[in-house]
């Protein structure tokens, strides 16, 4: 999903008004529902000044959005679009994960529910082996790619005394360590060749411990492992490896958490707190940020100045111009991480996380 769009592109990309417009759509059916959704939503831009000049941008931008659809009929899944009449500027994205269907107007587009998306199905690498075989691929937004077979035919322990048997035993470890030292090998070519920060290891006990052993530290910091019958159904196999993922995710975002808390308590590089983290997103001093993903914060967007204000105001406070409009305060955000290269990690809720505002930074500087 993610190979084909670019989201600091798309962060990059500003208007003084609401000239954008961005549709997430869960499916074809809600592909057929999109114009009673825009006629309700043309209803709400009526007067004069900026809002017929809104209306003008809406207007245009729905036409090249139900005329895109028309020409590109919606299969199956899910998928978002992205139109500013302004800029002569529409994409459109299929999407390999469940989304809700949204309709938003603002002078961006809004990468909020991509960034989530982005966070919660990154890649992940997953070793299925037991000591015959094992698969080797990466998951790309729930997706699986093309699959690597390494061969291990490792024999099972024998019962038998003496030095027959040892000298069967010390084949025996050498042929294993033989065929997960070829495992370790696919799994370093692979993180040559691709981006992923997790490595899911599933299969035979023992298997899984001697690769552990071998992996480089590089890798073996990025393992959750389980050791599980692999004779069980391919929908048993997926759902352990994905409860895998979800546990070394959640662990992720309570580590990064503490990180930060760590850093606050000790007045050193974290901040908490909506104010704080915009102030150092502005600064380019974030580098990684963590909200609370049911945290969605308001704030107004100056139409002459541009000035954002992350509290419900009356007029501008840079200019003092009352020409303002309502604005996702994440979403602007993400948008100053991807153009300085920081993260944004989108937390389950977290008591501490929550009481310190729902949102918190670790600091490059």
């Amino acid at each position: 999903m993610f190979a084909d769009i670019d989201l600091r592109a798309l962060a990059e990309m500003t208007a003084p008004e609401r000239a954008f417009l961005s549709v997430y759509l869960s499916g074809p059916r809600s592909a057929g529902e999109l114009s009673k959704k825009f006629t309700a939503i043309r209803r709400l831009l009526s007067g004069d000044g900026p809002a017929r000049d809104e209306r003008e941008h809406f207007d245009e931008n729905a036409s090249a959005v139900l005329k895109h659809l028309e020409q590109n009929t919606l299969a199956s899944g899910a998928f978002c679009l992205f139109s500013c009449w302004a800029l002569d500027f529409l994409q459109a994205v299929e999407i390999a994960a469940p989304v809700k269907d949204l309709v938003r107007i603002d002078s961006s587009p809004y990468i909020r529910p991509l960034a989530e998306l982005r966070d919660e199905y990154e890649n992940v690498a997953v070793v299925v082996a037991d000591n015959r075989r094992a698969r080797i691929f990466l998951v790309s937004s729930a997706v699986a790619g093309p699959e690597e077979t390494v061969r291990g035919n490792v024999k099972n322990h024998v019962r038998k005394g003496g030095w027959s048997q040892q000298r069967y035993e010390r084949r025996r470890d050498k042929q294993l360590l033989a065929y997960v030292r070829e495992i370790a090998d696919a799994l370093a070519r692979l993180d040559q060749e691709e981006t992923f920060r997790r490595i899911v290891l599933v299969g035979g006990k023992e298997a899984l411990a001697v690769l552990y052993e071998n992996l480089p530290q590089a890798l073996r910091d990025k393992v959750s492992q389980k050791a599980i019958d692999l004779g069980s159904s391919e929908a048993a196999l997926n759902a352990d490896i994905m409860d895998l993922f979800v546990e070394a995710e959640r662990r992720s975002e309570k580590d990064l958490w503490e990180r930060i808390k760590g850093e606050v308590l000790r007045g050193g590089l974290g901040v908490v707190g909506l104010d704080e983290v915009l102030w150092a997103a502005r600064a380019g001093q974030v580098e990684s940020m963590i909200v609370d993903r049911t945290y969605r914060p308001e704030g107004r967007r100056c139409r002459d100045c541009g000035n954002l204000e992350v509290a419900i105001v009356e007029a501008c406070t840079a200019c003092g111009s009352d020409s303002l409009f309502t604005v996702d305060v994440v979403n602007e955000l993400v948008g100053m991480l991807e153009l300085t290269g920081a993260s944004a990690d989108f937390a389950d809720p977290i008591e501490s996380l929550t009481g310190a505002g729902g949102i918190g930074a670790l600091l490059r500087y």
